[in-house]
């Protein structure tokens, strides 16, 4: 269980279900998250540094003013987040075999971010700086690229798009 305290450093949380709550402000250093459900959950002004997560349900979290500092999600279900509302400074974040479907990650300098064997199906990118992602293996069914930078972004493997 997540406590009320503002820091939490290298804890591993397993099976946590804090869906639909609030989890405001709080700040997680080299923390793994594995089979934890947040969806519909508070993250607003959180700060997550070093941290992965694996095998989580993000969807439809708040993420406003929410800093990913090389956060790593693997194997994640994140449907309908916007990432656009994110922290921009510092902002780092990679994806590995999540399904990132109705997100959006408009307005946002993130240049070398992985999106692995992910679903994306409906994503927006808009005004988004994307030189040199991956899009290795990635279904972009419907995804939108609009005004983004994609130099040296490599759709090679991807489908759909």
């Amino acid at each position: 269980m997540i406590t009320d305290s503002n820091l939490h450093e290298e804890i591993e949380f397993k099976n946590l279900d804090h869906s639909n709550l609030r989890l405001y402000g709080i700040k997680f250093e080299l923390c793994t998250f594995v089979n934890c459900d947040f969806s519909k959950s508070d993250m607003a002004e959180s700060t997550f540094i070093d941290c992965k997560f694996v095998n989580c349900n993000l969807s439809l979290a708040n993420v406003n003013h929410t800093a990913f500092n090389n956060a790593s999600f693997n194997k994640c279900k994140l449907l309908g987040i916007d990432f656009s509302k994110c922290r921009d400074f510092l902002l780092a974040f990679s994806f590995y075999e999540c399904i990132l479907s109705s997100c959006v990650f408009s307005n946002l300098k993130i240049g070398g971010t992985i999106f692995e064997k992910c679903i994306m199906h409906d994503t927006q990118f808009v005004n988004t700086e994307l030189i040199g992602c991956s899009f290795d293996e990635c279904d972009l069914k419907n995804t939108f690229f609009d005004h983004s930078n994609l130099e040296k972004a490599d759709f090679r493997n991807a489908l759909n798009f």
